[in-house]
C-alpha cells in the first residue's frame, strides 16, 4: 500500500469518527428524553469510551498504515536494488561466459599450435642404406624432397633442398648423406668445381664413414671433369692402396685406364745470340 492509500484510509476512519460522534450526540440527546439523568450518564461515558477506544484503534490504525507503508517504500527501494544488482550480475555473467569463450578458442589454437611444433620434432623412423635413423619431421621431409629433386633431374632444386637442410640441422645425423647427395647435384649440374668442394668436406669431416671409399671415387671423377687428369690419377691410386680390395678399388683401376694425362708444358725457346 502507498502512502496515498494511507492517507485515503486515515481519511475514511476520521470520517467514521465524525460520524460516531455525531449519532452519540444525538442518542445523548434522545437519551434525556427517555431515560433518568443517571442513566444518560452512564450511556454517554459508555459511549466516550467507545469513542475513545475507536479513536485510540484509529491512532494505532494510522501509525501501522504510516509504517506499513514506510515498509512498503523500503522494500520497494530494496527490490529496486536487487533488480539492479541482478541486471549487474547478469551483466557480469556475460562477459565471463564470452571470456570464457574466448579463452578456450585461444587454448584450442595454442593447442594445435604446439601440437604442430611437437609434430616437427617429433622422432621418425628414415631408412637409409638399410639403416634405420630416428629424425625430426622436419629433417626427413627436407631429405626426401632433396632426394626426389635428384630422381627427377631437378639438380637446382636438389642443391637448393640439401643447402636448406644444412642451415635448418646443422648437426642432424643426415648431414654426411647430404653432403654426399649434395655433391651428385653439383656433379650432375656439371658445377665440377662446387662437387669437388662438397666431397671434399665430406671426406675432412667423415673419415669414418661407410660411404668414404665411394666419396673417394666421385672425387676423382671431378677432379677429371675438371681437367686435371693427374690429380684424379693420384686420387684413384691412393684409393687403391687404402682399400685394394674393396669394389671401389676394381672400379678405380678401370678409370685409370681411361684417364689421358695431361700435356707436359713445352720447353721455353732458347734464344739465338746475335752475332
Amino acid at each position: 500500500m502507498t502512502a496515498l492509500h494511507g492517507a485515503m484510509a486515515a481519511s475514511l476512519l476520521r470520517a467514521a469518527i465524525f460520524f460516531l460522534g455525531l449519532g452519540l450526540a444525538l442518542a445523548a440527546g434522545q437519551a434525556k428524553a427517555i431515560f433518568s439523568d443517571d442513566e444518560a450518564r452512564r450511556a454517554i461515558i459508555e459511549l466516550r469510551t467507545r469513542v475513545e477506544t475507536l479513536d485510540n484503534r484509529i491512532a494505532e490504525l494510522e501509525k501501522n498504515l504510516q509504517t506499513s507503508s514506510r515498509s512498503q517504500l523500503q522494500l520497494l527501494n530494496e527490490n529496486e536494488r536487487l533488480r539492479a544488482e541482478l541486471a549487474q550480475l547478469r551483466g557480469q555473467i556475460e562477459e565471463a561466459t564470452q571470456t570464457a569463450s574466448t579463452g578456450k578458442t585461444q587454448q584450442k589454437d595454442f593447442y594445435v599450435d604446439l601440437d604442430q611444433r611437437l609434430k616437427q620434432i617429433e622422432p621418425v623412423p628414415i631408412v637409409i642404406d638399410n639403416m634405420t635413423f630416428q629424425v625430426t619431421r622436419g629433417e626427413k621431409t627436407l631429405f626426401e624432397e632433396l632426394k626426389e629433386s635428384l630422381r627427377n633431374g631437378d639438380f637446382r632444386k636438389a642443391v637448393a633442398a640439401a643447402e636448406a637442410f644444412q642451415q635448418s640441422f646443422p648437426s642432424s645425423r643426415l648431414s654426411a648423406d647430404v653432403l654426399l647427395l649434395k655433391g651428385s647435384a653439383f656433379y650432375a649440374e656439371k658445377n665440377y668445381k662446387a662437387a669437388i668442394t662438397a666431397r671434399q668436406e665430406f671426406l675432412d669431416r667423415y673419415p669414418n664413414h661407410t660411404a668414404r671409399p665411394q666419396a673417394i671415387l666421385n672425387l676423382a671423377a671431378s677432379q677429371a671433369e675438371s681437367g686435371n687428369p693427374n690429380t684424379a690419377r693420384g686420387i684413384l691410386e691412393n684409393l687403391i692402396k687404402s682399400y685394394p680390395n674393396s669394389p671401389v678399388a676394381a672400379e678405380a683401376r678401370e678409370r685409370i685406364k681411361t684417364l689421358k694425362s695431361s700435356p707436359a708444358p713445352k720447353p721455353a725457346a732458347k734464344s739465338t745470340p746475335s752475332k
